[in-house]
């Protein structure tokens, strides 16, 4: 259960009383054993916490009623490895999230600090993010759908639902002295929520992405493009170097349906690398679409099955030209109301010539790269919420 504080005002000498406010702790623990069929040329097994479909971490929320319906809010959120100790997100103390902001009913919303992007925020309804988790995500990521990328230095603002419509949009201060534009970025989406149906759509422009500090660099381990190695040879040739792209564009949409015990989603991503310097000004593009479904067999069972389809357009000769196909499967079962068993699969088969000008190999989810174009990743875990 979550432990709450609750705080109140005392009177004031005016007689006026102090709002109250609460402060609240609370995380998730995703321990599981993974078996990865190929990495680097062997299997692995281990035990893992942070690459399951939640991510184990922990954080303090609280809020502060202003009064007139004005309320302060802040979330400071931290990834943590269960079997070493060590903090998620490249050492980032609170690497998730980490905003302050004020809150109306009927005005909206507005944060300042670490926080996702509107394509993190819209996607979620949608996306492989749920139930399928971070291990259904699409190849690197490369959409962001699966929340790989958090944003610095960020004000978010979020509009109450209007009939079923909600509004999100991002902007990023890059915080670079006589280049307002370097580093920044800017994103905005729209999601319409009517009974079972719902529907979105998402777009986010970064200037200077793989710099350290911007979105694709963003943690504290976080390197120059030229020496940096947290990208994989999907698009590594287009964010790291020496003159890595000078842009990075995504547009996301999607849908997804309930009724009954079934569900079923679609979504469709564009990702575009632009003026890559290493590539003589070259953009880079991926295309990827991904259809999704859900059986729940009753309160506490459900299946989860997904499909998606990652190309890649060649950029100089065939380098670029890369495809990847990935299916996967997730069963969950809810042994209370805050811990459940699950186990899920996914299988990756990649082709084509990667973004190196080498043989595209099969990497899921990051976990480390296969020594072929083909790869198995297997998850049988605990995920307790507190």
């Amino acid at each position: 259960m979550k432990k709450t504080l609750l705080a109140f005002g005392l009177a004031g000498l005016s007689g006026a009383a102090f709002a109250q406010s609460s402060v609240t702790l609370y995380g998730v623990i995703d321990e599981g054993i993974q078996y990865l069929s190929n990495v680097g040329g062997g299997r692995q097994i281990s035990l893992d916490s942070v690459s399951g479909p939640w991510g184990s971490r922990w954080g303090v929320k609280g809020t502060e009623d202003l009064g007139g319906g004005l309320k302060t809010i802040f979330t400071l959120e931290s990834g943590m490895n269960l079997n070493s100790g060590a903090l998620a997100q490249g050492g980032t103390f609170f690497g998730r999230q980490a905003f302050v902001g004020l809150t109306k009913d009927n005005l909206g919303t507005i944060t300042l600090g670490r926080q996702y992007d509107s394509v993190s925020d819209m996607s979620a309804a949608f996306g492989p993010q749920s139930p399928w988790g971070t291990s259904a995500g699409h190849p690197g990521d490369i959409d962001n759908m699966i929340r790989s990328n958090r944003f610095n230095n960020t004000i978010k603002y979020t509009s109450p639902s209007l009939s079923g419509l909600v509004l999100n949009a991002t902007a990023t201060l890059g915080g670079v002295a006589g280049d307002f534009s370097q580093n920044s970025a800017y994103t905005f989406g729209a999601l319409y929520t009517r009974n079972s149906f719902v529907t979105g759509a998402a777009y986010e422009f970064v200037k200077n992405p793989s710099n350290v500090g911007a979105p694709l660099n963003s943690n504290a381990n976080a390197v120059s493009p030229s020496t940096t190695h947290i990208f994989t040879p999907l698009n590594s040739g287009y964010l790291a170097g020496s003159q890595p792209a000078t842009s990075w564009q995504d547009i996301v949409a999607g849908a997804a349906y309930t009724f009954g015990p079934y569900g079923i989603g679609a979504n469709y991503s564009n990702v575009r690398y632009g003026n890559i310097g290493n590539l003589g000004g070259a953009s880079a593009t991926f295309n990827t679409v991904e259809i999704n479904g859900k059986y729940q067999f009753n309160p506490l069972w459900f299946i989860g099955l997904v499909y998606s389809y990652t190309k890649g357009n060649a950029v100089v000769g065939n380098l670029g030209n890369q495809h990847f196909n990935q299916a996967g499967f997730l069963v969950d079962n809810m042994l209370s109301k805050r811990t459940e068993l699950y186990f899920e699969g996914v299988y990756q088969i990649a082709s084509g010539t990667n973004s190196l000008g080498l043989p595209a190999r099969a990497d899921i989810d990051s976990l480390g790269e296969s020594s072929s174009n083909r790869q198995l990743f297997l998850r049988l875990a605990l995920r307790h919420k507190f």
